[in-house]
């Protein structure tokens, strides 16, 4: 018999009071070290709950989340899978996410079978069987649009260098939510690679018929973010023909407003910072109207250490998802302590847009051992609290102090800390890619 509940609960609120206002791992500063301006719309964030680590069933990263139009979300997962045999994986495979944080589940989408997973091993003795329901490809972009789920399906890159991207092979999609996917096979140039689809509202909402999509020219620590859209079609999201760049700006309503090219090699940037820009994903916030920007940068400049020497988190926000953009919140040794790919699932934004759970992953390659190491290789989450200039702070700490008592009773997680844990890094140190 456990304890009886009031008693538990006196015991975690002291307990919470001890480490109040923040958390075992991490802590969210508004500090303003970034090129943008601070944001006068956000004024404030903290951490209202525990992290989860990754589901005991799920490895993976990058992690693009959609929410469908049947009430789920899905989850694109590279170098990882769900339900695959120990020391197995898929090069790219998706999941159905069902629950609410922090009861949530994860199972395969389609045939597992087809093609099956397979070990380090195999891999290093044939490469053709490191592949997936796309191909031989990383997938770090997933979007539904009209119904259809579309992927990107990602040239290999010098990877082992952190060189530039390489393009496209395609653009898949599925009509049955990933059961199975086609594929025209209309490359798309570099460096359209990490191509991530602009999240808005469950099944996609696209407002001016279009949807966006972002992507930088590398993989880790990338200096330009550039942006192209398509209409919502089969037909236009996968022939590259179809798609417009941001190219130019001109000036509407005091803001300065998008111009738009064809050519993807007259794109420009519609943010930059040099060096610190790893894995863009963007969500529109719609009861705030905004979009949320999320990213991170490596400490380290050169591999192996900028996937290991620590990261940082960084969230900017926007009234369009061109921009202009202002800072709102950062954390130190994000992951902890090599996080990357944030994100924020849109079913998981509440109702009034403050509180909101943010999902990455972390430690693919190692990690340094002066670091707290335990950020999982696979969906980590955790919930925050925006605060947004005209709501009363007694708001803020009213939510933080019913979360805290929880935060002493963190669930724990398998992170599956036995590095290498994907094939890339595994054949970096075989000198190969």
């Amino acid at each position: 018999m456990g304890m009886p509940r009031l008693h538990y609960w006196i015991v975690a609120a002291l307990l919470a009071a001890m480490v109040a206002p923040g958390f075992a791992d991490g802590r969210l500063m508004r500090s303003n070290n970034t090129p943008f301006p601070t944001s006068p719309l956000i004024t404030g964030a903290s951490w209202i709950s525990p992290r989860d680590g990754p589901p005991r069933n799920q490895s993976g990263d990058i992690l693009p989340t959609v929410w469908a139009d049947d009430g789920n979300q899905y989850t694109m997962m590279d170098d990882g899978g769900t339900g695959e045999p120990k020391g197995e994986l898929w090069k790219q495979s998706m999941a159905q996410i069902t629950g609410t944080p922090p009861q949530i589940k994860f199972n395969y989408v389609g045939n597992a079978a087809a093609p099956p997973p397979a070990s380090f091993a195999q891999i290093r003795h044939n490469r053709s069987l490191w592949s997936g329901p796309l191909g031989p490809y990383y997938s770090s972009g997933l979007v539904e649009a009209d119904h259809v789920l579309f992927a990107t399906q990602q040239n290999d890159w010098s990877w082992g260098t952190n060189g530039l991207f390489a393009g496209l092979a395609g653009i898949a999609y599925s009509t049955d939510l990933g059961q199975q996917w086609r594929t025209p096979a209309k490359a798309f140039p570099a460096p359209l690679s990490n191509l991530s689809w602009v999240l808005r509202g469950r099944g996609g909402n696209y407002l001016d018929g279009y949807v966006y999509a972002i992507a930088t020219e590398r993989e880790f620590n990338a200096s330009n973010l550039i942006m192209g859209r398509s209409r919502p079609d089969v037909a236009d999201m996968t022939d590259p023909a179809k798609w417009q760049w941001v190219s130019g700006w001109r000036r509407h309503e005091g803001l300065p407003w998008p111009v738009y090219s064809t050519s993807p090699a007259a794109a420009v940037p519609i943010a930059s910072w040099a060096s610190h820009i790893t894995y863009p994903q963007m969500s529109y916030d719609a009861p705030l109207h905004h979009y949320l920007l999320a990213f991170t940068h490596s400490y380290a400049a050169q591999p192996p250490e900028i996937w290991r020497a620590g990261s940082e988190l960084d969230v900017l926000v926007a009234p369009h998802p061109w921009g202009p953009f202002s800072f709102v919140v950062r954390e130190m040794n994000f992951g902890p302590s090599n996080g990357y790919d944030p994100g924020f699932p849109l079913s998981w934004i509440s109702r009034n847009g403050r509180q909101l759970w943010l999902k990455w992953a972390a430690n693919f390659d190692g990690c340094d051992a002066h670091l707290d190491c335990s950020g999982g290789y696979g969906f980590n989450y955790r919930q925050l609290q925006l605060t947004v200039a005209g709501q009363p702070a007694a708001a803020t700490a009213s939510i933080q102090s019913r979360q805290r008592a929880r935060a002493m009773y963190a669930r724990g997680s398998d992170n599956r800390r036995q590095w290498p844990v994907s094939p890339k890094a595994l054949l970096r140190q075989a000198g190969s890619n």
